[in-house]
């Protein structure tokens, strides 16, 4: 006889995905009246009527896209502190992916379900300039499974990052221009703060510029950067710069990005050097959740929920249009 299957507690609707029954969308597109931002990393250009977001995210918003913010009335949330939103009671805790990225706790009559979104990294993998990754413990999980193949297993942060020191010395020793190309949120600010404690300056592309100045004023440190045009050790910039448009030289080119594990990326080096968390902490996360019901969603959203029910766990994938992998069919 077939198990039954219990549904989630979220469901996809005409604007993302959107707890079941209320008017909060968890993962917003397009511009509903209500929705959860987890992190201002990739934000799109339009935001809800109204979206829920931390401090920090609601800062870098209103560095990267001051207009969209303007017309989202956004709703600041502090960490730890619970507020109600119509029927629901919701409380933001620390994701540990970029600054101000949250967790959010969703709870009614019936209902306690922890949005997990992009959880970074912990312990050893823990980003230095994000805010510590909190453990929660909910009835359902939902999180998102973008390295969620055991082929995405990362070393610790400390080791990445030192790659990337070595990289920069190595090419200056040449005489070339270092260029290091990560994600403007992230990444970039942890190869600032790191590098930059050793005595490099990182030019940096304007709109990594510009996040630093607010990660700063949010009181991360962050020494050694300047602008792209000003004196530096190596230059860094996000992937979608086309690097032949800013006249650089001869240079030496690494890429920082998880999928580095997936093979050769563009550019002389790799390493992958990752802001979300990787298959063996997603799964840990789960675990320790102690959800009675996980749902996995995005990216390798089908092997992380059939590992988690190889550990006992009421694990099922959520897929775009509504559809569900459900064990047994």
């Amino acid at each position: 006889m077939m198990q039954r299957i219990e549904l989630p507690e979220v469901e996809r609707a005409v604007h993302g995905l959107r707890l079941r029954g209320h008017a909060l969308y968890l993962q917003p597109r397009g511009r509903p009246p209500l929705g959860f931002l987890a992190h201002a990393r990739g934000a799109r250009p339009v935001l809800p009527e109204r979206t829920v977001a931390t401090a920090a995210t609601i800062a870098l918003l209103e560095s990267a896209q001051p207009r969209a913010l303007r017309r989202a009335a956004p709703l600041s949330a502090s960490w730890g502190q619970s507020f109600a939103l119509g029927s629901l009671r919701l409380t933001v805790h620390p994701a540990g992916h970029v600054l101000g990225s949250a967790q959010l706790r969703c709870q009614a009559d019936g209902l306690d379900l922890v949005y997990a979104a992009d959880i970074g990294g912990a312990g050893t993998r823990a980003s230095s300039t994000a805010e510590p990754r909190e453990q929660l413990t909910c009835e359902t999980l939902v999180i998102r499974a973008l390295y969620g193949s055991p082929r995405y297993v990362f070393a610790p942060r400390e080791e990445l990052l030192e790659r990337a020191r070595a990289f920069v010395e190595k090419t200056r020793s040449e005489g070339r221009t270092p260029v290091l190309i990560a994600a403007a949120l992230g990444a970039a600010q942890d190869l600032v703060k790191h590098l930059g404690e050793r005595g490099l300056v990182l030019r940096l592309h304007a709109a990594v510029y510009r996040a630093c100045q607010v990660y700063v004023a949010q009181g991360v440190a962050l020494p050694g950067f300047a602008r792209l045009d000003e004196e530096g050790d190596a230059v860094l910039v996000p992937p979608t710069v086309r690097l032949d448009r800013l006249r650089l030289g001869e240079t030496r080119i690494c890429a920082l990005s998880g999928r580095a594990l997936d093979g050769p990326l563009p550019g002389d080096e790799a390493i992958p050097l990752s802001d979300h968390a990787g298959f063996d902490e997603l799964l840990e996360y789960a675990l320790r959740s102690g959800a009675r019901h996980v749902l996995a969603i995005e990216g390798h959203a089908d092997e992380l929920a059939r590992a988690l029910r190889g550990k006992g766990v009421q694990a099922m994938a959520l897929r775009e249009h509504h559809q569900l992998d459900l064990p047994g069919i």
